[in-house]
């Protein structure tokens, strides 16, 4: 896959996803995502994208504490 910013090369990686909501903070480990081997910059599949959504928002739901910190489902994939 080609990045969409500077058009180099892009690496399969699992990298860590950070959405701060209001006061919470929620990080989600071992995602995997296409990392561009120059700018650095991170895309997701669809299937990915809709993946931490879903864990997104299952944890807002739920959230007792200002940051959770969760590992990506790996059958998720």
């Amino acid at each position: 896959m080609q990045c969409g910013i500077c058009k180099a090369e892009t690496q399969s990686q699992k990298v860590t996803y950070t959405e701060d909501i209001d006061r919470s903070v929620i990080v989600i480990r071992n995602v995997p995502a296409a990392v561009c081997t120059e700018c650095g910059n991170v895309w997701y599949s669809g299937t990915v994208a809709a993946q931490l959504e879903a864990i997104v928002n299952r944890i807002i739901g739920a959230m007792i504490a200002e940051v959770a910190v969760v590992n990506y489902p790996e059958h998720a994939a």
